[in-house]
């Protein structure tokens, strides 16, 4: 029997991911929410984050742009555009570091403004996907879920901009 690992998830199911995220990125006025793993963020076909979230905080100053990731590091060296806006937009957009269980699968939150959100999983082999773009009870629950795991989380070092 020949049993694929999580690295082999099947391209159809990335771009479906990736343009899902994309649709929701678009329709973000001032609120992104992102809890990920590098990894999965990586594999995911150039989605936008990089460019809403930027589009986001020129929009309005009162934007909410949080990024929950697993290794702070291995983003910056995998994502450096992304990385790079992070660092410019220090004010603007906040990063924590959160270490997973090992046993935990991979996965993404996408919590967009009120409505929107988005949560994607990986774990043997297997993607699951589910998107909801008008949906305030799971966006709250999303929400919820998220700043459980942001108050558990610590500042990231890496993706901050040092003031010499």
């Amino acid at each position: 029997m020949n049993e694929r690992t999580d690295d082999d998830i099947p391209e159809d199911d990335l771009e479906r991911a990736g343009a899902a995220v994309d649709r929701l990125l678009e329709s973000a006025r001032r609120r992104i929410w992102v809890h990920t793993r590098c990894r999965l963020l990586m594999a995911l076909p150039d989605t936008r984050l990089r460019d809403a979230m930027a589009r986001v905080a020129r929009r309005t100053r009162h934007s909410d742009l949080r990024l929950l990731v697993d290794d702070d590091l291995e983003l910056k060296s995998g994502l450096p555009r992304l990385a790079g806006t992070v660092m410019r937009l220090p004010t603007a957009i906040s990063v924590r570091c959160l270490a997973p269980a090992q046993d935990t699968p991979a996965s993404l939150l996408l919590v967009v403004d009120r409505e929107a959100w988005l949560y994607l999983v990986q774990h043997k082999g297997r993607t699951g996907l589910r998107v909801e773009s008008r949906d305030p009870a799971g966006n709250r629950k999303a929400a919820e879920d998220f700043e459980q795991n942001w108050a558990a989380g610590t500042e990231s070092r890496e993706l901050r901009k040092l003031g010499l």
